[in-house]
């Protein structure tokens, strides 16, 4: 059979949720096979298969839930936006989302996970169908240059931020004023991210920033002061996010995001309670948010101010403008603080 290839490189005719692998299995083997998944990606495929990323949106069914990861996926709208067989075709790969998406996804990782070896057999059977990179730096050294397509680029709409109000500058004002400064720079950073004039960059730095913010919020609003740093607990992070999608949830990715806070100017640090890492990490290689069996917290996120985003003095004004707007606008506090709104001075 010849393979099929989805738009970010994975191997869609060998994947576990697809409809091509379970053609010729009898209930007996699916059922071992199943076991095998589970054990090396830590997931069980679902019962209604996928039909593949390639198919057109308006052709998934509705009642496939991986169709619904599909139809979300920036990577595979930017493909399609841009009539790519695959992002190996496309002008600038690999761009940042094709590397996000392949940061986990190794025999390396795996084996950490598992914690034994992978037989060569389990890799090309259940690793190496997503390693994508893989799969897509193969046809991308096999193209033409003139098989290469320049990406369409699109508007690159900036965040919505509220201008200071104009008052009457005092000591308290001009911190705010401070504050207002640098939240700006934070909200409208790119986060290191480049060609974000194109779907799938801007797709990821929409998701960062949505989360950045949020992660600021809790952090100002729950976390300790420990000197010049603020310090909040795993069971808190996880509580507050309240749905809030991107965030990590594994080590590895909390300390990507301890990077991309450096950003922003923001030096973060991540401390796991000592203790084995079996107790802290899930079958499926998840970051437990409390120690198992307990409800001690697994980890702390720890952050400060870098000197040149204003250091310990705007961590304070920053959770010092938190706390007031939690107690003056309760539901939309989270609305005002990710437009960096500061209109009630006028009032006061």
């Amino acid at each position: 059979m010849k393979q099929v290839i989805s738009k970010c490189g994975n191997i869609c005719s060998s994947c576990p949720w697809g409809v091509w692998i379970r053609k010729n299995q009898s209930p007996d083997e699916w059922e071992s096979f199943v076991r095998d998944v589970k054990k090396y990606l830590g997931y069980t495929p679902t019962k209604n298969p996928c039909h593949g990323c390639q198919t057109p949106t308006e052709n998934l069914a509705k009642d496939v839930g991986v169709h619904n990861f599909l139809r979300g996926c920036s990577a595979r709208k930017c493909a399609f936006h841009n009539n790519f067989k695959n992002c190996a075709y496309c002008s600038i790969y690999p761009c940042d989302k094709i590397k996000v998406m392949n940061l986990n996804n190794s025999r390396k990782d795996v084996e950490q996970r598992i914690g034994e070896p992978l037989p060569d057999d389990k890799y090309l059977a259940y690793v190496h169908i997503f390693e994508g990179k893989k799969t897509l730096d193969k046809i991308r050294s096999g193209l033409q240059p003139d098989q290469i397509h320049a990406v369409k680029k699109i508007d690159l709409k900036p965040p919505s931020i509220v201008p200071f109000p104009e008052v009457k500058m005092t000591t308290k004002t001009s911190s705010y004023k401070s504050l207002h400064d640098i939240l700006s720079r934070i909200i409208t950073s790119d986060l290191g991210l480049i060609n974000t004039d194109t779907l799938a960059v801007q797709d990821l730095l929409t998701s960062r920033r949505r989360v950045l913010l949020k992660l600021l919020w809790i952090v100002a609003k729950h976390g300790i002061v420990e000197g010049s740093r603020l310090s909040t607990d795993s069971i808190t992070i996880n509580k507050q996010k309240k749905g809030t999608s991107g965030f990590p949830t594994t080590e590895s990715g909390w300390r990507r995001w301890v990077e991309i806070l450096e950003q922003v100017g923001i030096k973060g640090d991540m401390e796991l309670a000592p203790l084995d890492k079996d107790e802290l990490i899930s079958p499926i290689g998840w970051l437990r948010d409390r120690i198992s069996g307990s409800n001690n917290p697994a980890w702390y996120l720890k952050i400060a101010l870098d000197e040149a985003y204003g250091g310990s003095n705007v961590l304070k004004d920053l959770v010092s403008y938190v706390e007031l707007l939690d107690g003056e606008f309760s539901t939309r506090a989270f609305t005002k603080f990710s437009r960096a709104d500061m209109s009630f001075l006028k009032a006061k």
